[in-house]
């Protein structure tokens, strides 16, 4: 009995250092991530340090103000071998893309500790 009792706490141990893991591994990810598009955001003083909320406010501010920009362009008849139209219909695609509910997966990033390579995970 105390045998199984062994075997079964060590399992659970297992199990949680397993998913500790895991989570460290996937916030790692997500950090990441968040410090990537940081970078792209301006603002003043540009080591200015911010949220992740912040970050998300900034950067949806930011889209808008370049899809204004491109608009006013176009209107203004601005044609050019990269055509402002065309950028404007990517980044308005792109962020009709993110709005919408999907599973987002990436297969330039690492597989977390003990995923499979086939699975996929719904965020």
């Amino acid at each position: 009995m105390a045998a199984l009792q062994n075997t079964h706490s060590l399992t659970i141990m297992t199990r949680k250092v397993f998913t500790n893991t895991r989570e460290r591994w996937r916030q790692h990810n997500v950090n990441t991530a968040f410090a990537e598009l940081r970078k792209l955001i301006p603002t003043h003083p540009p080591e200015k340090k911010l949220s992740k909320n912040e970050i998300l406010r900034l950067a949806m501010r930011y889209i808008t103000f370049l899809v204004t920009l491109l608009e006013k362009q176009q209107g203004e008849g601005a044609a050019a071998a990269h055509s402002p139209a065309a950028l404007l219909t990517l980044i308005t695609g792109n962020m009709q893309n993110l709005r919408s509910d999907r599973a987002w997966t990436s297969d330039s990033d690492p597989q977390s500790p003990g995923s499979s390579s086939d699975s996929t995970e719904s965020w």
